[in-house]
């Protein structure tokens, strides 16, 4: 009885094996890179709700957008943009480095990382 037993549990662990491709998968396929969706945030800023969008960008930058400002507010646009883009993305000990916001016609643009 006992060789009946260990006979057919050798049976059944032969059978569990498997020589076809269809069992696990090992390979070195990497992720691909996804972009999370932008946020935007309503900033009240020098008296005025301003919209900031923060859309990261595969390099690691951010790409920041404020609407809501006219083209001659530039100091303000660069200034809401470096406050905007540290409080929402570094961290208290890390510095936001933002280049100069450009207007578009329609908002100002930027690109923004942490140091």
């Amino acid at each position: 009885m006992k060789m009946n037993r260990a006979t057919a549990l050798l049976g059944l662990t032969l059978a569990a094996c498997s020589h076809e491709a269809a069992g696990v998968r090992l390979t070195k396929d990497v992720p691909s890179a996804s972009v999370p969706a932008a946020k935007v945030e309503p900033v009240f800023y020098n008296g005025k709700t301003y919209q900031v969008s923060l859309s990261p960008e595969v390099n690691g930058n951010t790409s920041v957008s404020i609407t809501g400002m006219s083209a001659a507010q530039t100091r303000d646009a660069a200034g809401l943009a470096n406050s905007s883009f540290h409080h929402f993305v570094c961290k208290d000990s890390q510095k936001a480095v933002v280049t100069t916001p450009a207007f578009d016609g329609t908002s100002w643009r930027a690109s923004a990382h942490c140091a």
